[in-house]
């Protein structure tokens, strides 16, 4: 029997939302100049799930393995081992901007709380918060109590010294990972981009994060809004916001893009002398791993403008280029494939090269985006696999709920811990 707390945090989780589920649209394929070679295995948890790969995702398995193992090689060329200082994070599930009013009810805080320690358990020092556009907006219903919400949970961020970093972002409206409606027809590019910008500044100066990202994943804003927004806009919008900012906290501002987006958008941005950082989004890997790739070059040339790198989110998108096709949309069906355990060889692979992308690049900051997974997976039989994706949704997160509770990891989550123990503790 689930308890009303239990319940009620069982549902406002099944209303997180997937930042990548604005599918990318799809890279040219290119081939390696030469032949892999495996990097070092990682360090096993103590329990690993059954890893016998079902029929119908072999060949998925198969090309994302090939995938990784091309951009370890890759890496391998580049980096000599040498451990960065990286501060290694995750979203704060609990606190996600897209759950709406459900961040308002009493025990939310507790919740929270109850998570950040499990987090700073695991090792994480830090966080990201996804406050959404335009919640913290003064005509919109509660804002002051949004606004209370979030300098709440930023106090409870610094008593566990874990450093905050802030994404914002029009709210998923009208989908099936948030309860909040906003009539984006009544918005025009300028209103739209102003209020984006008036709430970046209210952010900046009560909750004083200590990185606050301007902009991010601009094809997913104008997907979600229906708004058509040139780079060209991009880039002054971000420009009026850094004239705004006051940023006397030391608050570090940066900008960027999903990795799968046209570099356009970040190309004006890495001549802004303000800037302090470049951030990213990674999901998919596309074949030979070229996406990762191509953060590489990213990476190289926001440290040639000066500027350090950050990645917002990231994790292993289980989609083969062949299912990532050009425009948007929103496929639960993708994310229906996560929770299955069999995964877990290739996520921990993932997070690997992660972390080891971070420490060759000397990033700043790294974030793995779906917290619930540290804590649970579930096993794939005839009945997980035919779910749908609200019974799958509540499925894993009633057994990461639990797990979070009792403080129980799953094997991934014990993978991250592992690494975290043994990577250089940033200072």
């Amino acid at each position: 029997m689930i308890s009303r707390f239990g319940f009620v945090l069982l549902l406002m989780v099944s209303l997180l939302f997937a930042a990548c589920s604005i599918v990318p649209p799809r890279a040219p394929a290119q081939s390696p100049t030469s032949s892999p070679t495996p990097t070092t295995p990682p360090a096993q948890p103590t329990e690993a799930p059954a890893t016998t790969v079902p029929e119908e995702y072999r060949g998925l398995y198969e090309e994302l393995d090939t995938a990784l193992t091309h951009f370890e090689h890759n890496l391998n060329q580049e980096w000599d081992g040498h451990q960065g200082q990286t501060v290694f994070a995750t979203e704060l599930a609990f606190a996600n901007g897209n759950i709406g009013e459900w961040l308002l009810l009493p025990q939310m805080l507790d919740s929270n709380r109850i998570l950040l320690d499990r987090l700073q358990e695991l090792g994480i020092k830090g966080v990201v918060l996804s406050i959404k556009y335009p919640l913290l907006q003064p005509d919109f219903p509660r804002s002051a109590e949004y606004l209370e919400f979030y300098k709440d949970i930023a106090a409870e961020c610094r008593q566990r010294d874990m450093k905050i970093l802030v994404e914002t972002g029009a709210i998923f409206s009208g989908t099936a990972y948030s309860p909040i409606q906003v009539d984006w027809s009544k918005y025009t590019t300028e209103s739209f981009l102003d209020g984006m910008r008036d709430q970046l500044l209210l952010i900046a100066k009560e909750i004083k994060p200590d990185y606050l990202t301007l902009t991010e994943e601009p094809t997913t804003q104008e997907a979600l809004t229906g708004l058509k927004i040139a780079p060209s806009l991009w880039n002054s919008y971000v420009t009026s916001a850094l004239n705004g900012i006051d940023r006397s906290s030391g608050i570090r501002l940066g900008a960027g893009m999903g990795s799968w987006e046209n570099r356009a958008y970040i190309d004006g941005i890495l001549q802004m002398p303000e800037i302090d950082y470049i951030d990213m989004h990674i999901y998919p890997l596309d074949r030979y791993g070229i996406i990762l790739d191509r953060v590489l070059d990213i990476a190289q040339d926001a440290h040639d403008a000066g500027k350090a790198v950050t990645i917002g989110e990231c994790w292993l998108y289980k989609a083969s280029p062949e299912e990532i096709v050009a425009g948007p949309g929103i496929d639960g069906n993708v994310f229906n494939r996560d929770p299955f355990s069999f995964w877990y060889p290739l996520d921990a692979r993932f997070f690997d090269s992660i972390i080891n992308l971070a420490d060759a690049t000397n990033m700043e900051f790294a974030s793995f985006f779906w917290t619930r997974y540290f804590f649970a997976y579930l096993d794939y039989s005839t009945e997980t696999s035919s779910l749908s994706v609200a019974e799958m949704n509540r499925r894993i997160n009633q057994a990461a709920n639990a797990n979070v509770k009792e403080g129980i990891l799953s094997p991934l989550g014990q993978h991250y811990q592992q690494r975290l123990s043994s990577h250089a503790s940033p200072n």
